[in-house]
């Protein structure tokens, strides 16, 4: 009796002592398992969703665009009319005549100087007298438009007319009916021949003078008059 009772004393305690320690092992076999996946999780690398975004997005960006393939252009094979150039029409230069007939008295000098009937002594001549009587019909060396007609102290009435870029001045004039403005033709009677009051000593005679860029100049080789 007493030794049933002591086996069964002995077997209970080593059951519980057997219970014990399977129960220990599987608490250390848990907290190991624990311990080396919380190991594992943390030295996994954590992924960035953003730096793929923007990996990805850096990657569109950098690849280059694609450029258009433009469509060449047919020209038309129509024939076009080859129009040649026609040389620019130029002015036919001016004509010149005498506005009256007659010999000329005293010639165009500015340095040697003429002697004058009218003062009795030597002087230069700014233009050329052409003889011819008082009332003698004066016409327009060419044609022309009228810059002046006024009466000067020295010359009388004088109109002067513009011929293309060459001044001319016709003194001294009587019976004048033309005006600042108007145009003349070559021929057109323009006065008559009158008294020259600063050469009122010569004989009879119209006085004829010519400008370029407002400078005295030869009239007969400024209008090529012989």
């Amino acid at each position: 009796m007493k030794y049933t009772q002591g086996y069964k004393n002995k077997k209970m305690r080593f059951s519980v002592g057997f219970y014990t320690v399977i129960a220990l092992c599987i608490m250390l076999v848990g907290g190991g398992s624990y311990f080396a996946i919380n190991k594992v999780a943390k030295a996994k690398p954590e992924t960035n969703n953003s730096e793929y975004e923007d990996n990805g997005s850096s990657y569109i960006n950098s690849v280059p665009e694609i450029p258009e393939i433009s469509t060449p252009t047919t020209q038309s094979t129509e024939s076009v009319p080859f129009e040649s150039q026609k040389p620019e029409s130029q002015a036919a230069p001016l004509n010149f005549t005498m506005p009256v007939e007659g010999r000329v008295l005293k010639d165009f000098s500015l340095e040697r100087l003429q002697y004058s009937e009218t003062f009795g002594d030597m002087r230069i001549h700014t233009g050329i007298d052409i003889e011819c009587e008082k009332g003698t019909a004066v016409s327009a060396c060419s044609d022309g438009k009228i810059i002046s007609a006024e009466k000067t102290a020295d010359l009388g009435f004088t109109i002067t007319i513009d011929h293309s870029g060459i001044t001319v001045k016709y003194s001294a004039l009587s019976d004048v009916t033309l005006k600042q403005g108007d145009s003349v033709k070559m021929g057109d009677i323009i006065g008559k021949a009158d008294t020259v009051p600063s050469e009122c000593g010569d004989k009879s005679h119209i006085h004829l003078e010519v400008l370029k860029d407002g400078k005295s100049v030869s009239p007969l080789k400024a209008l090529g008059i012989s």
